[in-house]
């Protein structure tokens, strides 16, 4: 699973003293007590404050990364809709090489990812739950897929989907993969573009890193979805495809239950085949993740099988 996954970019180590003058750009009058590493996350680097008025996280995104620039508007959007962080200052500043950093309330709670590795396996009233907040989130529709600037308005429009295969077939991705199972992906492609066309029809604002990692759990509820540094005007269908990547997780009653809230909550209805349709989009995911630079062997290892895993189950699947 990809708790064990290397970092894509390498953890911000922060001493107390800088951590502390950071805080006080938000609040100069609450003195610091500790801060705690936290490991969630592979590319920003977050911490627990700890102060004499309460916990916080201190977030600190990488160099040049402007995701957090949509964060302040998906909240205007979504507060109330469903259960988000509050963000309390967002700046950057030279102590930590311009980079910005956003410090958040702290929520309680554990990652629906920690508590499956505890031996927790989500029960109907989460995947009730969480089908009806995704229906919340999909319900913000666009008329194409592309990336979002801070006022949630599409400024970079990406090409249709069945293209986006070849793209990330890159040659390092090949050569990772191997020719047998390139031409696998590629017969896949081909014989589902009616499908891919169809996808691009259902275009939303999208999570666009809808995991259990993200998702904290607290008293048997969904108590706030993290992380929207991925957000963007995407498929619909590509926030599920990746929330039911690892399959293991689920029964297929939590299938029905989830399938059942998402369709009460939005005018667009999941389709029967929305399981093959996940599995398509999130594929692309699985490659473009496989196509980094950098060698990490036990993420690149868990990609291969969840692809390996993908393909038999598309191929599986007989396409009328």
């Amino acid at each position: 699973m990809d708790d064990t996954w290397e970092r894509s970019i390498p953890f911000y180590h922060l001493d107390t003293v800088t951590a502390s003058h950071l805080f006080h750009l938000f609040d100069p009058m609450t003195k610091l007590e500790s801060i705690h590493q936290l490991n969630e996350g592979k590319r920003n680097t977050n911490y627990r404050i700890q102060t004499s008025a309460g916990d916080y996280v201190l977030r600190i995104y990488p160099s040049g990364d402007d995701s957090w620039r949509k964060e302040s508007k998906i909240r205007s959007v979504l507060q109330g809709e469903i259960p988000l962080q509050h963000l309390c200052h967002l700046d950057q500043h030279e102590a930590i090489g311009n980079r910005t950093f956003a410090i958040y309330e702290f929520v309680k709670g554990q990652t629906l990812l920690e508590a499956i590795l505890f031996g927790y396996m989500p029960n109907e009233d989460i995947l009730y739950q969480l089908g009806g907040m995704l229906a919340t989130i999909h319900e913000f529709r666009y008329p194409q897929v592309g990336f979002l600037n801070e006022t949630l308005e599409v400024v970079e429009e990406l090409t249709p989907l069945e293209t986006w295969y070849a793209y990330f077939l890159n040659s390092t991705v090949c050569q990772r993969l191997g020719k047998c199972t390139v031409d696998r992906i590629e017969r896949l492609v081909n014989r589902n573009k009616n499908m891919l066309r169809d996808m691009d029809k259902q275009v939303s604002l999208v999570h666009g890193d809808f995991r259990p990692t993200n998702l904290l759990l607290l008293e048997g509820k969904i108590n706030c979805i993290l992380d929207w540094e991925f957000a963007m005007a995407g498929h619909s269908i590509a926030d599920i495809g990746q929330f039911f990547r690892y399959e293991s997780q689920f029964q297929a009653t939590h299938k029905n239950v989830f399938v059942q809230a998402y369709n009460e909550r939005s005018a667009w209805k999941l389709p029967a085949d929305w399981e093959r349709m996940g599995m398509m989009r999130d594929l692309v995911n699985l490659l473009q993740m496989l196509g980094t630079e950098e060698e990490l062997p036990v993420k690149f290892f868990d990609l291969s099988k969840l692809i390996e895993g993908t393909l038999r189950k598309l191929e599986a699947i007989r396409v009328t």
